[in-house]
């Protein structure tokens, strides 16, 4: 049976895809086979009994606000600038006005002479100006020094407003996928590589509906898939929107047109003024408390919420303990602001500095914010020296708020939201995780927090994603933890045994060499629950493969590329399917399907490497291993390149 050449390639395939169900090796098993009883979380059967529904937040949580329910429509912000110019001209020229834009319109802020093109990773990559949007490049030699094709990307979206910078989004075939070029502002002002790409793993990225819930104002995605959207795709207003605070405003636009003029609060529309702390701040959290997991309720969508909802009914956040927690990484301004005393004692929340309508100008902000630190400081003058005052504009943020390097975006700074007392205060040294701690623990719950149980299921789903990263990232070591997750999720599924994403996350847990049975049973139950779900077809297609069901797994992947015939991933899985069964030619036939929409896969090239060996062609085996070789990014890639062929073909 081939192997795979690169285990953390594969693993970051299976994640795309559906978050896998192999990331665990044979290693766990050494330590504890889990339980084939009946009486187990894993039976012999698909089918489960239906579990009850979950509370609808919009029909059930009691709030005077009318437009939280479901049937209300939104209707977009050009139905709110007839009454509202004033914030509409203004809010569009927030940086959340601007989130998202169609690329090329005028006023973008891109330099198309700065650093472009730029190298990467040894690759070559540019954006060119088109009418119909913009050309995004990646080009290398092959393993000889020829010009292997070029891989091209249609960029027509371009996500963020371009203050800190923007990566761009292309749509092939209804499918979205991130560009590796992003523009850097700030003090940068230029192209570079997207945040975290590796173009060793392909240089594309699957955006899915969840990943762009911060950054447009709404999107339709076909239900269950990777990165699909109902056509025509993106909607004509991209922006974040006024709804996105407000909530639906059809039953507001159609009340006022007809001429009503409540007395005292208006219930047609949520303002966030009229809410209470919890509520206000569950506004701010959809976007600005990212988290290390974030996981959907049991049966809700987070694109179900509205303003004057508690968020935490809709989706469970986790953080990382705090002997590890990083408060330096971007979009995390919610959880830094958690630890402050301020907010701590209720004083404080995000529009206590922030006007969402408005974002004053550089000259005017360091007076801007001061004012609003008066409101609360306004007994106790500033005790640090005239002069460092001085040097600083009078700023009380520069010295209570510091700007730092983001740790997980490059050439981006970010500000410290923990309003430090101390600008030194802001290191925090790293402490050894507790032997019985988790990596993560819930967000602060509030009164308005789901049951008990709730809350644990939706722990046991983010704690065994959490430790299937942490297994990617260092190779194994993680036993202990993996044995936890499957305990917890057993509970869960025994309490509710038709919750799909539990069993795929129970899927990662029992996925691996020793125990490819139980794997494949937690994942036919999962799609079982979910026939039409791409996401829940790709997990079952992993765990086919790896039981060695070859023609149910081949009959999987060859239904997936018919949903999504632009995911390379898909396809790269039907390789292996192919070279485990010895089946060249076939295998060979699937390597180039992959190669026309990537031409610059390293895998690809490497498994097309073994094919040509295979089938008696040395000299073409040997030139495809130098290209792969050539195409990878990192000495370690490479050295596992040659190693994966030599004992293969031996």
């Amino acid at each position: 049976m081939a192997e795979n050449p690169n285990r953390v390639r594969i693993v970051r395939i299976a994640r795309a895809i559906t978050f896998a169900c192999g990331l665990f090796a044979g290693w766990y098993f050494l330590l504890r086979e889990p339980d084939p009883s009946p009486d187990g979380p894993v039976g012999k059967s698909t089918d489960v009994r239906p579990d009850g529904p979950s509370p609808d937040p919009r029909l059930t949580f009691d709030t005077p606000f009318r437009n939280v329910k479901p049937d209300v429509k939104y209707t977009g912000d050009a139905s709110c600038a007839g009454c509202h110019a004033g914030h509409d001209a203004s809010y569009h020229k927030h940086p959340m006005g601007r989130s998202a834009d169609r690329v090329g319109k005028p006023g973008a802020p891109e330099n198309y002479s700065s650093n472009n093109p730029f190298t990467a990773q040894g690759y070559t990559l540019r954006a060119e100006k088109t009418p119909t949007g913009d050309r995004h490049l990646l080009s290398i030699k092959d393993g000889s020094g020829k010009p292997l094709p070029d891989h091209v990307m249609l960029a027509t979206v371009a996500l963020g407003s371009g203050t800190r910078g923007r990566s761009y989004l292309a749509v092939e075939d209804g499918a979205v996928i991130q560009t590796p070029v992003s523009w850097y502002g700030q003090t940068m002002q230029k192209w570079d590589l997207s945040p975290s790409f590796d173009l060793g793993t392909g240089g594309r990225r699957a955006i899915s509906k969840e990943c762009l819930y911060c950054h447009v104002n709404s999107v339709e995605a076909v239900a269950g898939s990777q990165n699909r959207l109902v056509a025509p795709g993106f909607p004509e207003q991209l922006n974040v929107g006024c709804e996105r605070c407000h909530g639906p405003g059809e039953l507001h636009v159609r009340e006022r047109t007809d001429g009503a003029n409540p007395k005292g609060i208006d219930s047609s529309i949520v303002n966030p003024k009229h809410l209470p702390h919890e509520l206000r701040s569950s506004i701010c959290q959809q976007c600005h408390l990212q988290g290390e997991e974030r996981v959907a309720r049991r049966g809700r969508d987070p694109f179900e919420y509205r303003p004057g909802l508690p968020w935490e009914q809709f989706v469970a956040v986790f953080v990382r303990h705090p002997n590890i927690t990083d408060y330096h990484k971007s979009v995390g301004q919610f959880d830094q602001m958690h630890v402050s005393k301020c907010f701590a004692g209720g004083k404080l929340d995000c529009t206590s500095c922030h006007d969402s309508h408005a974002k004053p100008e550089p000259a005017t902000a360091a007076a801007f914010y001061r004012t609003r630190c008066l409101t609360c400081h306004e007994t106790k003058g500033c005790v640090a020296p005239a002069t460092d005052r001085a040097a600083k504009a009078d700023s009380c943020i520069a010295c209570h708020m510091p700007k730092a390097d983001s740790s997980s975006i490059v050439h981006t700074a970010v500000t410290d939201h923990r309003v430090l007392r101390r600008a030194s205060d802001g290191a925090v040294a790293k402490k050894p995780l507790p032997v019985d701690a988790d990596p993560i623990v819930p967000f602060a719950p509030t009164r308005f927090a789901p049951p008990d149980e709730e809350r644990e299921r939706d722990l046991s789903l983010a704690f065994a994603r959490t430790i299937a990263k942490m297994v990617q990232q260092t190779g194994g070591g993680q036993s202990g933890y993996a044995v936890q997750a499957e305990s917890r999720l057993s509970k869960t599924l025994k309490r509710w045994p038709s919750d799909a994403p539990a069993w795929d996350a129970l899927g990662k847990i029992l996925g691996g060499a020793n125990s490819p049975d139980l794997a494949l049973d937690a994942a036919r139950k999962s799609a079982a629950l979910e026939p039409d779900s791409e996401l829940r077809l790709a997990a079952l297609a992993e765990a086919l493969a790896a039981a060695r069901k070859s023609d149910e797994a081949l009959a999987a992947l060859d239904r997936l590329v018919q949903m999504n015939p632009r995911m390379v991933d898909y396809r790269i899985v039907r390789v292996t399917v192919y070279l485990n069964d010895g089946n060249w030619s076939k295998a060979e036939a699937a390597c180039r399907e992959a190669l026309a929409i990537q031409p610059q896969f390293p895998i690809v090239h490497l498994y097309l490497a073994l094919c040509r060996f295979r089938q008696g062609d040395a000299a073409g085996a040997s030139a495809e291993l130098e290209t792969a070789v050539a195409l990878a990014t990192k000495p370690v890639q490479k050295a596992d390149f040659r190693k994966w062929f030599e004992k293969r073909t031996r």
